[in-house]
């Protein structure tokens, strides 16, 4: 199988750790989007010893590039398993600079995830989309479904102290 998905001059193609400088600056402008400036906390060494060097690594990410120097947007996803139907991926970001929007970039990032996922046996690609955000229809025109609204799966989270409570009392 391909790793490039090419439409026009993009092409979408798995990120090196040298495209991690861009990836990071792309979180930071997802985070400010989603009202959430102050969320990001890892760095470029980071992002790039948890993609790149650990092994296996934590994350793979995909970039959707111009003129092979102009990162126009970022998919990151990972293994999970789901113990009613086996191997699966979770997109935890996609994300197309602004000034890209609306020309097929974010298309083609899912895409390649998505047959990605497929190709390598998972019997899903899970996500979430925050209910405001305008993507919510693209992704159920690409066929996903709502969860929330169809089965009323509630999406939590324990972190922080909560989390570190658990360490204390061990």
């Amino acid at each position: 199988m391909s790793n490039k998905y090419k439409s026009g001059e993009v092409i979408v193609r798995a990120a090196t750790k040298h495209d991690m400088s861009a990836v990071a600056e792309m979180i930071q402008e997802l985070a400010d989007y989603e009202k959430m400036s102050d969320g990001p906390k890892l760095s470029i060494k980071d992002l790039v010893h948890d993609g790149f060097e650990k092994q296996p690594p934590e994350f793979f990410c995909k970039v959707a590039e111009k003129h092979k120097e102009n990162i126009l947007g970022y998919a990151i996803y990972f293994p999970v398993y789901s113990t009613w139907e086996g191997r699966a991926l979770m997109l935890e970001d996609l994300y197309v600079r602004m000034n890209e929007r609306r020309r097929g970039v974010g298309r083609l990032l899912f895409d390649a995830v998505a047959k990605e996922a497929s190709a390598t046996g998972c019997c899903r690609l899970d996500f979430h989309v925050l209910e405001w955000n305008p993507a919510c229809s693209f992704y159920e025109s690409k066929g996903a479904v709502n969860l929330t609204n169809k089965e009323q799966w509630c999406y939590y989270r324990l972190t922080g102290d909560a989390l570190r409570d658990f360490a204390k009392d061990g």
